[in-house]
């Protein structure tokens, strides 16, 4: 019962990346089409329903809109992964030639 929401999110993610959820709800505006078709004479002109409007059809298509910026993004990321490689210069250090002190004192 833990993994049921797992399997139903994999389920969910498979169908809308092989494109299967698309597919079945076009092929709804297809069957309605063809309904509306049917049901319409030449005396009645009734106006076919239109793809446009459909909330679901702007939403599977949404992901297709915004594909330029994957690769603007990923060269911006490789950029910053460059970046950090680098190693910053090392600081000038004085190098002192004479120590002022006495050391322990000798016998």
């Amino acid at each position: 019962m833990r993994r049921f929401t797992a399997i139903l999110l994999l389920i969910g993610f498979v169908a809308l990346g092989t494109g299967l959820l698309e597919s079945l709800h076009l092929r709804t505006h297809l069957l309605e089409h063809a309904q509306a078709k049917a049901a319409r004479t030449d005396q009645q002109q009734q106006p076919i329903p239109s793809d446009d409007d459909c909330e679901l059809c702007a939403q599977l298509h949404l992901p297709k809109l915004d594909a330029g910026w994957v690769p603007l993004l990923v060269c911006l990321g490789l950029f910053v992964a460059f970046l950090t490689l680098l190693t910053p210069p090392l600081a000038r250090q004085r190098v002192l030639v004479r120590i002022g002190c006495r050391g322990p004192p000798v016998l």
